[in-house]
């Protein structure tokens, strides 16, 4: 049940807007509705083009799905990435020789290998699937293969670092990352645009307080891993706590319209 309230600010934490793409790694009720509210009302809305792909996610597998799983980037520590070299290949990944693979980052950025970042690592599965080299029945997917590693290592070495993961994949697909190479594709994962704020973490709106993956700050085009749990610490700990009390105390308490205000009734007819 829906309800309304009026305040003298307002701190929104909603999250990003990886989902106008349809299927992404965000939770399904991760919909961007508070911040486009707040857009239509005249916030500014900064950067809406950076968004992040993921590299690592479990394809899409029916028409039902809600959202796409994402595996840790750290499999890539241990997998090798690669795709048939001829196109429609329909054979199992085990049946498929050396010879006839195309391990295609580490031909293509030797330095990096399959470490590549996320954004050169995702571009490369999709050029690779669109080219009609992609594995899997939707043909949307490359292998991510720890049969090297699990012979150099020995599979109680991959379990010990990748156990959960392993599991949760088995689960979902019903096949043995141990037997058999991982299926992966590229996911939308995080968006760096969001609402405009200042550094007190406000939007032009005077009273709306913008924080996380909610606002446009502090990643610039492409996050960097785990700096959106910096971001999530920086805002809510470090700064809104200070900046949001000042702004309370320059415009006093019971600054907002009150309920039977004709602006306060407009807004709550259209909330």
């Amino acid at each position: 049940e829906l309800s309304t309230h009026m305040a003298d600010a307002i701190v929104l934490g909603t999250g990003g807007y990886g989902n106008v793409f349809f299927l992404s790694t965000n939770a399904k009720g991760c919909n961007v509705t508070a911040t486009w509210k707040a857009h239509k009302k005249g916030a500014y809305f900064a950067n809406p083009c950076y968004t992040q792909i993921h590299p690592t996610c479990i394809p899409v597998s029916g028409d039902h799905q809600s959202k796409l799983t994402l595996m840790s980037e750290s499999l890539r520590n241990d997998g090798r990435i690669w795709v048939p070299k001829n196109k429609g290949d329909k054979r199992s990944p085990a049946d498929i020789p050396e010879s006839e693979r195309d391990y295609c980052l580490e031909r293509k950025y030797p330095s990096y290998g399959n470490l590549s970042p996320r954004d050169i690592a995702s571009r490369a599965a999709k050029e690779a699937c669109d080219a009609g080299l992609g594995v899997g029945e939707s043909g949307q997917g490359v292998y991510l293969d720890f049969a090297d590693s699990i012979t150099r290592l020995g599979e109680d070495k991959i379990r010990d670092r990748y156990e959960n993961l392993f599991q949760m994949y088995e689960q979902i697909t019903g096949e043995n990352p141990y037997k058999q190479p991982m299926r992966i594709y590229p996911a939308v994962h995080y968006t760096m645009g969001g609402l405009w704020v200042d550094y007190n973490l406000m939007s032009n709106l005077p009273g709306l307080f913008v924080i996380g993956e909610a606002n446009f700050s502090d990643h610039g085009a492409n996050r960097l891993g785990a700096s959106a749990l910096m971001q999530g610490l920086a805002d809510g700990y470090f700064i809104l706590p200070y900046t949001i009390g000042n702004y309370l105390a320059g415009v006093g308490f019971n600054s907002h319209p009150k309920e039977d205000h004709a602006e306060a009734k407009k807004a709550l007819s259209d909330a």
